[in-house]
C-alpha cells in the first residue's frame, strides 16, 4: 500500500516538475529530482539505487549551477540590468496568467521594460533590457526542460529493468 502511495507522489511530483518548466510556478528541476528521490527511497532503492540517485543528483545539481550561470552572465553581458532582470522575473510569474505567450514572452518583456522605464533608463535602452532578458530567460529554460528530460528517461529507463 505504501508503494503504491509513494509512486504516485512521486510520480506526480515528476510531472509537476516538468510542467513546472513551462509555468515556473515551483522550482523544476528539484521536484522531478525529489520525485525520482521518493521513488527510490520507498522502493527500498531497488531498481533505482544509490548510484544512480548520485548520477541524478549530479545532473540536477549542474543543471542548477549551469542555469544560474548563465541567466546571470547572459544577462549581464547582453547588458540588462538588475532591475530588468527582476521586471522579467515578476512578468513572467504575472504571465503566468496568461498561458505560456504571457509567461515565456510578452511577460518578461513587458516587465523587463517597465522595470527599466521606472529605474529612470531611456526608452532605447529598456527595450534593449527586454529583449536581452528574455533571450537569457529563454535559454535557461531550454536548458532545463532537456534535463529534465534526461533525468526522466533515465529513470524510465532504469524502472523497465525493474519491471
Amino acid at each position: 500500500m505504501i508503494e503504491s502511495l509513494s509512486t504516485i507522489v512521486s510520480f506526480s511530483l515528476i510531472i509537476g516538475g516538468l510542467i513546472s518548466i513551462i509555468f515556473p510556478i515551483a522550482p523544476s528541476i528539484p521536484t522531478v529530482w525529489f520525485g525520482i528521490f521518493i521513488y527510490g527511497a520507498s522502493h527500498r532503492y531497488l531498481g533505482v539505487n544509490q548510484q544512480f540517485l548520485m548520477v541524478v543528483t549530479l545532473i540536477a545539481l549542474a543543471t542548477i549551477i549551469l542555469d544560474y550561470t548563465l541567466s546571470r552572465g547572459g544577462v549581464q553581458k547582453l547588458k540588462a540590468g538588475p532591475w530588468g532582470i527582476l521586471g522579467a522575473v515578476l512578468g513572467g510569474a504575472v504571465g503566468t496568467f496568461f498561458g505560456p505567450f504571457g509567461t515565456y514572452l510578452a511577460g518578461p518583456i513587458i516587465g523587463a521594460i517597465v522595470a527599466e522605464l521606472l529605474r529612470g533608463r531611456d526608452r532605447v535602452y529598456s527595450y534593449q533590457s527586454g529583449n536581452y532578458t528574455i533571450i537569457a530567460f529563454m535559454g535557461g529554460t531550454v536548458i532545463k526542460l532537456v534535463a529534465a528530460l534526461g533525468m526522466i528517461g533515465l529513470f524510465l529507463l532504469r524502472l523497465q529493468h525493474q519491471l
